[in-house]
């Protein structure tokens, strides 16, 4: 088989409509009990990155996370998998991993995955507030040694939403990223990050297995 370009979207959060279907949230709606994450974004990310090359494969990562005592909740990954196909990624290109509660173990997930894959390149893909930390864990953890191999030899490449959402798309992104940024939401959000990739350096970060 040809090798391909795999783009990995780590999952975030959910939210339920009035009409009862569940969908990735937006900015400026509350993601997860630390506020607002952004994470359509990733999926709109990945659905231009897609158009360029329909021969990649898409590996969509996360299960219940927070929301896993919720009657009725799907995995982050089917949710983002629907949402890509509305969006014209084909159902055949898209790869569900639905155990992962977090980042840690999404990033745990996606390292087993690979060592199945040939290809070329990997994209993870994530908000940009969220990308520091998840390079962290990649070069901090000894289990990723796969991911943090591949990251050294820029095989890996980590990708912000909101570059790639700008570049394709500026007049309908740029004030609402704008906004989200300045926001006090995500500046609490990004102190957070901030504080566990400092754990994540003194090797006092707690990761959870959920």
């Amino acid at each position: 088989m040809k090798p391909i370009n795999i783009i990995a979207i780590l999952g975030g959060g959910l939210k339920k409509d009035s009409n009862g279907k569940w969908r990735t949230t937006n900015y400026g709606e509350a993601g997860d009990k630390f506020g607002t994450i952004g994470d359509r974004l990733r999926v709109v990310a990945a659905s231009h990155l897609y158009k360029n090359d329909p021969r990649q494969t898409i590996i969509c990562l996360g299960g219940k996370g927070q929301l896993a005592d919720i009657s009725g909740v799907p995995p982050a990954a089917e949710v983002i998998r629907n949402e890509l196909v509305d969006l014209g990624v084909a159902k055949e290109n898209i790869i569900t991993e639905t155990n992962s509660g977090n980042t840690f173990k999404q990033l745990n997930e996606l390292n087993k995955i690979i060592q199945q894959k040939e290809f070329v390149k990997i994209t993870i893909l994530s908000n940009g507030w969220h990308l520091p930390r998840t390079k962290a864990i990649i070069e901090a953890v000894e289990d990723l040694f796969v991911l943090r191999q591949l990251l050294q030899e820029h095989r890996i490449v980590l990708s912000s939403a909101e570059e790639i959402v700008l570049e394709y798309d500026r007049n309908r992104w740029e004030k609402i990223i704008a906004d989200a940024y300045s926001s006090e939401d995500l500046k609490r959000r990004i102190e957070l990050e901030g504080k566990g990739v400092a754990e994540i350096e003194s090797g006092v970060y707690k990761y959870s297995q959920a």
